[in-house]
């Protein structure tokens, strides 16, 4: 008789813990978070991201908030960062594209970036994390050097290769420095991915919920 009684005794508490932990997603819904990404980069100056309607932020001249945010965003693997709602930079315009609605086109996709977008002026020889991605892009997209030429091949064609080489080296470098003075970082507000740690909580408490009422209904009903 003592064992029936534990039965019932432990589907009732398993039929609780299963109420509560399926109620537990509906307590606490998924929130939106602001994010900040460093990936686009640019190899503009800063005379051409003002006239093309950036807004261009001396680092030194961000606030507190906004610099740790920007260097998490930095030495993020993804160059990505994301906060609570709330608990943002004052200097992003997390809403600058409220207003746009869906983009549909280039023109569409680049106006949504430049509302959406701040501009980082980095101080020489800061001891920041680099920002370099449009120069990885660079070296990736840059063509393959061609091999020595052949012995009947003339001196003025491995000179004027040469010549080409050297400049190609030379806008790099250009490059190169822009995009260390120079770093976009877009920012907005959005529901996290499925993988976030919140959402995969949320999944893991229906799961213990339909399992544990699953198991308590089961001792229950046992005759």
């Amino acid at each position: 008789m003592r064992g029936e009684e534990l039965v019932d005794t432990a589907g009732t508490v398993l039929l609780v813990v299963g109420i509560v932990a399926l109620l537990m997603p509906a307590l606490f819904p998924v929130q939106q978070v602001l994010y900040h990404e460093t990936r686009a980069g640019t190899t503009a100056d800063g005379s051409e991201l003002r006239a093309e309607g950036y807004a261009v932020i001396e680092y030194e001249n961000l606030s507190e908030r906004g610099r740790e945010i920007y260097v998490a965003a930095l030495r993020s693997p993804d160059r990505a960062y994301t906060v609570p709602v709330g608990q943002g930079a004052p200097e992003f315009p997390y809403d600058g594209a409220d207003d746009l609605g869906d983009v549909s086109g280039q023109a569409e996709f680049e106006e949504r970036r430049r509302l959406t977008s701040v501009v980082i002026e980095r101080p020489d020889d800061a001891d920041l994390p680099p920002a370099d991605e449009p120069v990885e892009r660079l070296d990736r997209e840059r063509p393959p050097r061609e091999d020595a030429a052949d012995g009947g091949e003339t001196a003025s064609r491995n000179e004027t290769a040469t010549e080409s080489d050297r400049s190609s080296e030379q806008e790099l470098a250009q490059r190169r420095q822009m995009v260390a003075k120079y770093d976009l970082v877009t920012v907005g507000q959005r529901t996290p991915p499925v993988t976030d740690s919140g959402n995969l909580l949320r999944l893991g408490s229906v799961l213990l919920g339909t399992i544990a009422i699953g198991v308590g209904g089961y001792f229950r009903s046992r005759p």
